[in-house]
């Protein structure tokens, strides 16, 4: 989601995109008043200053600032982000509830998903990832051991695997199936709940991809996410 500043900035350079020519401080304050942005001009008058500086704006004499090529680049790329944000939250209004058939739903497009990614860590994953991955499943063994939640880390391992899969756009959708926190806590509750405890399954995930054996992570992942599936329909 664009922050605050980034939602200043993107508003002041389609601005004065649009417009088509150079613009004030006091013009531009008032078009972001009209966007909902409560700024005095004088804090206006910074940000253009900083605009300056980055190079997203120009200014021409006494006659205000203009959008620079580096600026239209700038604009472009808050647009995208944007639009990755509005797709975002399209996609997880889906999944906005936490009942059985949503949860298996949301197990059913994580199966082909996570069970690719852990068989690609397994051949790809460096020495610190697989390192990274080892800490994650003792400290969630802890936790465990405590009775502590460990549905946090649950997401940790699994985002750890993907990044490990040195795949990009799997990466992205594993972080886009995960960004429900209340998904993890409603899995976590249900497991516990049947009596099964989800990191005894992540070492060996774990101890597949650190033998190096793709077929092997393959297989404990589809296991893993199966007894999901199971525990949820019961």
């Amino acid at each position: 989601m664009l922050q605050s500043h980034d939602n200043v900035i993107y508003n002041i350079l389609l601005f004065l995109k649009e417009t088509n020519e150079p613009a004030g401080a006091g013009s531009v304050q008032r078009f972001l008043e009209k966007k909902g942005f409560s700024m005095a001009e004088a804090t206006v008058g910074r940000v253009l200053r900083d605009m300056d500086c980055a190079g997203y704006t120009e200014k021409r004499s006494n006659q205000g600032r203009a959008i620079s090529a580096d600026g239209e680049k700038r604009l472009r790329e808050l647009e995208e982000m944007r639009w990755h944000d509005k797709w975002t939250e399209g996609f997880l209004d889906v999944f906005e509830r936490t009942d059985k058939n949503y949860l298996l739903d949301l197990l059913e497009a994580r199966l082909p998903v996570e069970t690719t990614v852990a068989r690609l860590a397994a051949r790809r994953a460096s020495a610190e990832e697989t390192e990274a991955l080892r800490a994650v499943v003792k400290e969630q063994e802890r936790l465990a051991k405590r009775g502590a939640p460990v549905s946090a880390l649950d997401d940790e391992f699994h985002r750890t695997l993907a990044a490990a899969s040195h795949n990009q756009i799997l990466e992205a959708i594993v972080e886009l199936l995960r960004k429900k926190e209340e998904y993890g806590r409603a899995f976590e509750k249900i497991r516990r709940d049947a009596g099964h405890i989800y990191n005894s399954e992540h070492r060996k995930i774990f101890e597949a991809i650190e033998a190096r054996d793709p077929e092997l992570a393959e297989l404990t992942m589809k296991r893993h996410i199966a007894n999901l599936i199971e525990s949820v329909s019961q």
